[in-house]
C-alpha cells in the first residue's frame, strides 16, 4: 500500500514544496483526524438517543408522543439536510460544509442542553438533524477530492470504524452518562464537535475556478443506479437491526432487558465486517464487498426468523446480519459512488448514498411496522415483517452485478 500522502487540493501551497515525507505524512494524519472526530460525533449522537429519550420521560414527565417527536423532527431534518448540503457543496466545497455542519451541531447541541422548554428541545433536535445528518456523506467526499484513490478504501473504512465504535460506547456508556441529567448527553455531543473543530481539516479548494457547478441529477443519472438500489436495499436492512431486540423477546420468551446480551454478536459482526473493509476494500473493490454483504445479510435474516427459536441460532443470525449490514454500510457503496461520478460531483455522489440509505430505513421501518401489526399474533407478526425486509433487500441484490469488478480509476 502506497505511504499515505498530503491530501490533494486545488491550488499548490508553499509548504507542500519544502515538506518532507514525515512532515507530509504527519499533517494529513492530523487532517484524517478531524473527520475521524466528525464520524465520532455522529455516531456519538444516534447511539446515545435511544436512552435519552426514556430518561427525558422519567425526568420530566413528558408523553410518549413528545419524546417520539425528538426522534422525528431529527429525522425529518437529517432527510432535507443530505440534499441540500450536497447541491451547497458543489459551490461552496465539501470542507466548508464540513466545517459549518460541525459548527452548527456545537450551537444545536449546546440549545439542546440548556434550552428549558419542550418547544425549544425540538428546535434544537432540528437544528441537530440540520448538522448531524450530512456528516458521514460530507466526510467522504472530502476524503475522496483530497487523497489517493489508492487509499480511499481504507480511510473511507476508518471512518466507519470510527462511527461503529463511537455508536458502540454510546450504547454502552449513556446509561451511567444520563445520572448527571437528561440533557448531558446533548452537551457531550456538542463537546465531542467542537474538538473535532480544534484539528485542522484538508485545505478548501478554490471555488471550482470557472467550472459550473455539477448538476443536481448526476446523483441519480445512469452510472449511479446500481449503488443507489443497492443504498435503499442496505437501508432496508438496517430497519431490521432496529427490531431486533424486539425479535428476540417474542420468539425466545424474553424480556427486553434479557435481550442485551444476544444484540453483542450483532455488534461484533458490524465492526469485524468494518475491520474487513479497512484492510481490504482497496484491493477487492465495491463489487465482491457488497456481494459478501448482501448475502451474508440475507442469509443471517433467514436464520433470526426461520432457525429454531434458540438463543444460540438467534446470536449466529445476528452476527450473520451485523457483518452483511456492516459490510454494505462500511464504506463500498461509498467506493462505488467514488468511482461513479467525477470528484467534483462527489458531495452529490455520496449525499445520494446516505440519503437513499435513510428512505430504504424509513420505508423498510414503516412496511415492518404496518405488517408486524397485522400478524394473528405478535410472533407470526414480527417474523413476517422481517421476511419483508429481507425480501426489499433480495429484490435490490441484482443490481450488484452492474457494479465495475475492478477497484478501477477514479471518474
Amino acid at each position: 500500500m502506497p505511504e499515505p500522502l498530503e491530501p490533494k487540493i486545488d491550488r499548490p501551497a508553499p509548504a507542500a514544496v519544502t515538506s518532507t515525507p514525515a512532515a507530509s505524512t504527519d499533517a494529513a494524519s492530523r487532517r484524517m483526524l478531524a473527520l475521524l472526530g466528525a464520524a465520532v460525533t455522529a455516531g456519538f449522537e444516534a447511539g446515545a438517543i435511544g436512552y435519552v429519550l426514556p430518561a427525558m420521560q422519567s425526568a420530566t414527565g413528558a408523553s410518549a408522543q413528545l419524546a417520539s417527536l425528538l426522534l422525528s423532527v431529527f429525522v425529518a431534518a437529517t432527510l432535507l439536510a443530505v440534499p441540500l448540503a450536497a447541491m451547497a457543496a458543489r459551490r461552496r466545497g465539501a470542507t466548508q460544509l464540513l466545517r459549518a455542519c460541525l459548527l452548527l451541531a456545537v450551537v444545536s447541541g449546546g440549545l439542546a442542553t440548556v434550552l428549558p422548554s419542550p418547544d425549544g428541545v425540538l428546535f434544537a433536535r432540528a437544528l441537530q438533524g440540520l448538522a448531524l445528518g450530512p456528516l458521514l456523506p460530507l466526510v467522504a467526499a472530502v476524503i475522496v477530492v483530497h487523497w489517493p484513490a489508492a487509499q480511499q478504501g481504507r480511510l473511507l473504512g476508518q471512518t466507519s470504524m470510527a462511527y461503529g465504535l463511537s455508536y458502540v460506547a454510546a450504547t454502552i456508556g449513556t446509561p451511567w452518562l444520563l445520572e448527571l441529567g437528561w440533557r448531558s448527553a446533548f452537551g457531550l455531543g456538542a463537546c465531542l464537535a467542537l474538538l473535532s473543530l480544534a484539528w485542522p481539516l484538508p485545505a478548501a479548494s478554490s471555488p471550482h475556478d470557472a467550472r459550473p457547478a455539477a448538476p443536481w441529477w448526476l446523483a441519480f443519472s445512469r452510472p449511479m443506479h446500481a449503488t443507489a438500489l443497492l443504498a435503499l436495499g442496505t437501508g432496508a436492512g438496517q430497519a431490521v437491526l432496529v427490531w431486533m431486540p424486539s425479535v428476540a423477546a417474542i420468539r425466545l420468551g424474553l424480556d427486553m432487558k434479557s435481550t442485551a446480551p444476544l444484540m453483542v454478536p450483532l455488534l461484533l459482526g458490524g465492526l469485524c465486517a468494518t475491520a474487513f473493509v479497512i484492510r481490504s476494500l482497496d484491493r477487492m473493490g465495491a463489487r465482491s464487498m457488497v456481494l459478501i454483504g448482501m448475502a451474508t445479510a440475507l442469509a443471517g435474516v433467514l436464520m433470526v426468523v426461520a432457525a429454531p427459536p434458540d438463543a444460540a441460532f438467534f446470536m449466529v443470525g445476528g452476527a450473520a446480519l451485523g457483518f452483511g449490514i456492516g459490510l454494505l454500510s462500511g464504506g463500498p457503496l461509498r467506493y462505488a459512488a467514488a468511482r461513479a461520478l467525477p470528484p467534483d460531483a462527489q458531495a452529490l455522489a455520496q449525499g445520494a448514498v446516505a440519503w437513499l440509505t435513510d428512505v430504504g430505513l424509513l420505508v423498510g421501518s414503516l412496511a415492518m411496522g404496518y405488517v408486524a401489526g397485522r400478524g394473528g399474533d405478535a410472533l407470526s407478526g414480527l417474523e413476517a415483517a422481517v421476511g419483508l425486509a429481507g425480501g426489499l433487500m433480495l429484490l435490490c441484490a441484482p443490481a450488484v452485478l452492474r457494479l465495475p469488478r475492478q477497484a478501477g480509476a477514479l471518474g
